[in-house]
């Protein structure tokens, strides 16, 4: 596991989350740049909370197994540039699903 593997598993899960959590935001906003603006909004502080979990704990996993070197330097240094990107995933996230809602019917998401 290499430190672009890391990176790529934290913007995955963030996006996934940021669009659980701005698709709600997006449905309740209604129509336009306010939904896929709050929908962004929300889904990068989305982003940037599970980044926080999750990046630490892959990399801390990715030196576990990396045979050549175990420093924590480098896993805090994988794990504070995970937060980046998972801050910009979850707000690209976000943004998508927000886009989506914004163009399709407003019936589809009735209650």
């Amino acid at each position: 596991m290499t430190d672009v593997t890391v990176y790529s598993l934290v913007a995955g899960i963030a996006a996934l989350l940021g669009m659980i959590a701005g698709r709600v935001f997006a449905i309740e906003c209604g129509k336009g740049l306010t939904s896929i603006f709050a929908a962004a909004y929300i889904a990068a502080g989305v982003g940037l909370m599970s980044s926080i979990m999750i990046g630490p704990i892959l990399a801390l996993v990715a030196q576990y197994l990396s045979s050549g070197t175990t420093t924590w330097f480098n896993a805090l240094e994988v794990a504070g540039t995970s937060l980046l990107w998972g801050t910009a995933a979850g707000a690209a996230g976000g943004m998508a699903i927000g886009m989506v809602i914004a163009v399709l019917p407003s019936r589809w998401f009735a209650r």
